[in-house]
């Protein structure tokens, strides 16, 4: 792992411009062990480079790498305001789901119309989640298919936990979540190979604090339930 870091840290260090160097530089010197820079690019504003350290949010640093502060950029957009760490965030949440996620890391309900996929964040006894598979046909009828990944609030030693492994582990895992969330009491069977603490440990790094929490394509995160018009409204 450290020969890969090494190596990784060697091809940006030869890409890296000028700037990027010398921000790298200075950067890396000041932040906490365990922490480094990532990346550096240019912002909207001249000057300015986004710098990712690995956390979710980037901080912004001058061109020298003297200066740098970590919040929240806008760009005034005509006569609106745009906030453009948001669309980082949104970004980096995006690339570390598309790296960890594949098709076989989730239970799907699919719409036969698909102009929407989602994924959402859910947990077995979480009543908003349980809401919101109630109305799973009037989301595929609109056109939105979801993606479940799984995220017992409890924790990863919790009856929760037990009974959202069991779903993953189902020779029927849709038919098995469906009846969990409709609050049958099925027998727990647990498994080797489920996705289950790997999905819990990415939400929390991405963010997640609560279930239903629902992630658009563009790495968006929209936190709660939402009526499936709503939803709609707010994908397209």
């Amino acid at each position: 792992m450290k020969i890969l870091l090494l190596i990784f840290i060697l091809i940006f260090t030869l890409n890296a411009k000028p700037d990027e160097q010398l921000i790298s530089s200075k950067i890396n010197d000041v932040l906490p062990e365990g922490m480094s820079v990532q990346s550096v690019k240019k912002s909207q504003l001249e000057n300015i480079y986004i710098v990712d350290i690995g956390d979710l949010q980037p901080i912004y640093a001058s061109k020298n790498g003297e200066f740098f502060f970590y919040g929240e950029l806008y760009a005034i957009d005509q006569n609106r305001l745009k906030n453009t760490t948001k669309d980082e965030i949104n970004l980096k949440r995006k690339s570390i789901l598309d790296l960890a996620l594949t098709n076989s890391d989730f239970i799907s309900f699919k719409s036969n119309n698909e102009k929407h996929k989602v994924t959402i964040f859910t947990d077995v006894d979480c009543g908003y989640c349980r809401k919101f598979h109630n109305e799973i046909n009037d989301f595929n009828n609109l056109g939105i298919t979801i993606n479940y990944v799984a995220f017992p609030r409890s924790g990863l030693a919790s009856d929760s936990y037990n009974k959202i492994v069991t779903a993953w582990c189902s020779a029927d895992p849709k038919d098995t979540l469906t009846k969990m969330k409709q609050g049958e009491d099925l027998q727990i069977s647990l498994c080797q190979d489920h996705p289950v603490e790997k999905h819990f440990l990415l939400g929390q790094k991405i963010g997640i604090t609560g279930t239903p929490a629902i992630i658009k394509s563009n790495g968006e995160l929209l936190p709660g339930y939402l009526p499936p018009e709503d939803l709609l409204t707010r994908l397209n």
